[in-house]
């Protein structure tokens, strides 16, 4: 009886001991997988001794990692193809659209009726957004393609969204908008002064483009940021998705009407993006509007953006 409860205790220090084993690869483990979510690698997963069910496992979960990995590769590549194409289009269509301005303005010069002139102010329209259109897929290829550098500099940033949405009113007066603006005065913060602008420019553009009614601009200081907000009406029963609205392309929705190129906002987000900083949208479904905002860091987190 004495040698069975030995036994049997000897077989349960065993049993323990290979469970402890176990557990710790599967710590082990675990870990590796941590730290590759963490600094988003794709090194292939280890045990440091053979426990035939956990090689199994870990095998699998290699092969998880390199199925991964090959797809993470293809999409950088596809991505690379689309940004290549989109600067590619965008180039060859700049002789062209250059070709058929001159031509308008020739045509301009000659003797036409009024209906002719109407019907050629159409013709100046299209070709004004057409060149519109190239310009943003030019931009926004370009943008995706270099490594983006910044030049920090003090700027008041309430004199800069001033001047850009008085640089933008006879777009805002054609599009019968009423705005509504107290840009603060003395709200100082060390970011890019280019990019900043072009991101404020486009949420004025976005607005005089799809909104309506009045045209609410804010600028706030946070703790460790500026936010800027733009917030306009919307046509009556129109819905758009806020989770979208950054999206490249993104003209589905019924409030998006129009030959818009879907590119503006999608720009904004990138800029925001390399000067450090976060986007986002929401529609107030009962005050009939929507509300665009950016959150600026100054020079310090803007700094760790480079």
């Amino acid at each position: 009886m004495t040698v069975l409860i030995a036994l049997l205790g000897a077989l349960l220090l065993v049993t323990a001991g290979y469970l402890v084993v176990v557990l710790r690869q599967i710590t082990a483990v675990r870990r590796q997988l941590e730290r590759q979510l963490h600094e988003e690698s794709h090194r292939a997963v280890t045990l440091s001794l053979v426990v035939p069910q956990l090689e199994a496992l870990v095998a699998r979960v290699n092969d998880t990692v390199r199925q991964s990995q090959a797809a993470s590769t293809r999409t950088r590549q596809e991505e690379r193809r689309i940004r290549s194409f989109i600067a590619d289009i965008s180039h060859d269509l700049r002789t062209p659209l250059t070709t058929v301005r001159g031509y308008l303005q020739l045509l301009e010069r000659t003797d036409l009726d009024e209906n002719q002139r109407m019907q050629l102010a159409v013709a100046h329209r299209q070709a004004e957004e057409l060149g519109s259109l190239v310009d943003r897929l030019y931009e926004y290829a370009y943008l995706l393609e270099v490594e983006p550098t910044l030049e920090i500099e003090p700027l008041d940033v309430g004199v800069l969204v001033g001047e850009c949405l008085l640089g933008m009113t006879t777009e805002i007066e054609r599009a019968g908008l009423d705005v509504e603006v107290e840009p603060p005065t003395g709200l100082v913060i060390g970011t890019d002064r280019e990019k900043l602008t072009r991101i404020v420019q486009n949420l004025a553009r976005n607005a005089v483009q799809h909104g309506r009614d009045l045209l609410e601009v804010e600028v706030e200081q946070g703790k460790e940021t500026v936010e800027i907000r733009f917030t306009n009406g919307l046509a009556p029963g129109a819905e758009i998705d806020a989770a979208r609205l950054f999206d490249r392309f993104y003209t589905t929705d019924r409030s998006r009407t129009g030959r818009t190129s879907g590119l503006g906002l999608a720009i904004v987000q990138v800029l925001t993006t390399q000067l450090g900083g976060s986007v986002g949208a929401r529609q107030d479904h009962d005050a009939g509007t929507v509300q665009i905002w950016v959150r600026i860091p100054s020079f310090t987190t803007a700094s760790r953006a480079q």
